[in-house]
């Protein structure tokens, strides 16, 4: 839904504040604990802000607005991506190193 556009920001929204540690801990509590989201769908045009990840247009006559889990979904979506986030202005990677079970390390940007 990020990615498509279908769910947007309202300007009221705080800007993304994202820090690797953070990051890293939607990763460890995804398995764990369940991870949801508040958004409503409205036909009115509401004054948005960007994400900080890239997004395509809305296709649709509705938009879906985020009001809670920003920092998360952007975390998860900017990793599983592997964008550059936009965080006051300038992209920067998310540096992240997973632990795999086996002993393996992988690092993603």
């Amino acid at each position: 839904m990020i990615e498509r556009g279908e769910l947007r920001l309202p300007e009221m929204q705080r800007r993304v504040r994202l820090r690797s540690t953070r990051v890293r801990d939607c990763w460890i509590l995804l398995p764990r604990l369940p991870s949801g989201a508040i958004y409503f769908e409205t036909d009115e045009t509401v004054p948005l802000q960007e994400m900080a990840v890239t997004q395509q247009l809305n296709p649709y006559q509705s938009t879906r607005l985020l009001l809670d889990s920003q920092q998360r979904l952007t975390s998860l979506s900017a990793v599983i991506r592997g964008e550059l986030v936009r965080v006051r202005g300038r992209k920067r990677p998310i540096e992240l190193l997973l632990i795999l079970s086996s002993g393996e390390s992988k690092r993603y940007y």
